[in-house]
């Protein structure tokens, strides 16, 4: 007759507390087991792979391995105390070493070091003798990668050179320098030199060749190297002009007589002048703006409007302005070019609602109120989701319902 053996030395399952971080478990563990159940057990409360979790307050100090018998770690003793374990482990993703191994800029041969260092830059210009003016210039043109592809796409139309410059037909040539220029800079992974394109330049529009004492080349106004070239190539190619031209409405009214003039004309510059009174830009943009003309002795004031914006807007800085002979030194009969070194500011983005037209601000109003909307909804969205900026919003309301009837027009 067969007996059955019961095995009442089996021991009863126990629970231990253990502390991870600012988080406390209490966790049940059959003693029976070994450490990898454990490890297992608080894998699963904690999110931590077993081969990172460490136990520190076993008995003796023992480790926790995967193998060891945790009927030798003393958790009866520990769960009879009341005492916990502390636990150490991360459940971030561990750093991985590169599948490709890095190549430093300093091992590299050293006819590629350069050009690695240039990889992420555009390679500069040759200074051809105080042309920093000419390079300023063409870089800012090559950032515009609408104007590089039109000089790519469509051929220069011609003629748009007048006959009396002193290099007839040289437009034509000077947009051609241009898109070799640009194609050049491309390409290139060190400094180009613009010997083409500064030769068209001068033998186009003469003050850029003149010299000084020894010979040298003068040097000029980066704003007056820039006009000339926007211009040429806006006449050779129409599709630049699209492209950097905007449109000003100038409305006068002569005060005495009541009689109102209007205009419209086409610019290049959108001038921000500089005056004691000018911190930001748009400030300098309102004092440009401000017009006054004399017309058959008669004078009229009043202003100018935006009534057309181009997809690249060209601000300038007026920071120049001419001296009248005895300003400051009644013996000094010529004048002097003076600059202005007051600081301006300006914005990362640049809102010219309020320097236009109103039938232009009309056809912005659409678009606009869209966008106002959307960035609204957006912020709401990021203070629902941020409990500190949502503390921050009551604070700044006052009370948690002001906040939320703020939020409640926002929705609206």
């Amino acid at each position: 007759r067969s007996r059955i053996h019961f095995d009442t030395a089996r021991k009863m399952p126990v629970t231990v507390g253990v502390k991870w971080g600012k988080n406390s478990y209490d966790v049940e563990v059959d003693t029976a087991g070994v450490g990898l159940d454990l490890k297992t057990r608080l894998f699963s409360l904690t999110g931590v792979p077993p081969e990172r979790i460490k136990l520190m307050g076993l008995k003796g100090g023992k480790q926790l391995t995967d193998d060891v018998p945790l009927a030798d770690c003393g958790l009866e003793d520990i769960a009879a105390k009341k005492k916990k374990l502390m636990m150490m482990g991360s459940t971030a993703e561990v750093i991985k070493a590169p599948e490709k191994e890095i190549t430093f800029v300093e091992d590299l041969p050293e006819e590629e070091q350069e050009a690695a260092t240039m990889a992420n830059f555009s390679p500069g210009l040759t200074n051809l003798g105080n042309t920093c003016y000419m390079n300023a210039t063409i870089q800012c043109l090559y950032a515009v990668p609408e104007l590089r592809s039109i000089l790519n796409d469509a051929s220069a139309a011609g003629g748009g050179t007048p006959a009396s410059a002193p290099a007839p037909g040289g437009g034509t040539a000077l947009a051609n320098a241009a898109r070799d220029l640009f194609n050049e800079i491309k390409n290139s992974n060190a400094a180009v030199t613009p010997f083409r394109f500064l030769a068209l330049l001068r033998q186009l529009f003469p003050q850029f060749a003149q010299v000084g004492q020894g010979g040298v080349y003068s040097q000029q106004d980066a704003e007056e190297c820039w006009s000339s070239i926007l211009q040429t190539l806006c006449r050779e190619v129409p599709a630049i002009d699209k492209l950097f031209g905007l449109r000003l409405k100038m409305s006068l009214k002569n005060e005495l007589t009541g009689e109102t003039r209007e205009e419209v004309k086409r610019e290049y510059n959108f001038k921000c002048n500089i005056t004691i009174n000018v911190n930001h830009l748009s400030e300098g943009f309102r004092v440009a703006l401000d017009e006054e003309r004399e017309y058959g002795g008669e004078m009229f004031k009043g202003h100018n409007r935006v009534c057309e914006l181009p997809p690249w807007l060209n601000v300038q800085m007026v920071r120049f302005f001419w001296k009248m002979p005895g300003a400051n030194d009644p013996a000094d009969a010529t004048g002097q070019k003076a600059k202005i070194l007051r600081a301006v500011t300006f914005p990362v983005l640049l809102d010219m609602y309020e320097h236009c037209t109103d039938e232009y601000k009309a056809a912005l109003d659409p678009a606009r109120a869209a966008k106002i909307k959307k960035e609204e909804a957006d912020a709401d969205a990021r203070l629902r989701a941020d409990p500190r900026a949502r503390l921050a919003a009551e604070v700044a309301a006052g009370t948690a319902e002001a906040a939320d009837a703020a939020a409640r027009e926002l929705e609206e």
